[in-house]
């Protein structure tokens, strides 16, 4: 599955002083960054890798929205 499909939030945190991205569908992984590009470049990256763990080791990584939705992929 590719790590584009899932639903991703990117926030400002004045706490500190950085961006925040998560990912609903792996709600333990989040990555920070000087820009809202760079956080959700960053958090990809970590979820492509779990996402390809998992896969190699058999197990299943959770699903992204269906299909039905009018979700659209996020671009970055």
């Amino acid at each position: 599955m590719s790590a584009a499909y899932y639903t991703y939030e990117v926030a400002w945190s004045e706490e500190e002083r950085t961006f925040i991205a998560r990912v609903k569908e792996f709600p333990s992984l989040e990555a920070r960054a000087d820009s809202r590009g760079g956080a959700l470049r960053a958090l990809k990256s970590v979820v492509y890798a779990v996402a390809k763990e998992l896969s190699d080791s058999g197990a299943e990584s959770p699903e992204p929205p269906s299909s039905d939705t009018q979700s659209v992929p996020p671009r970055g």
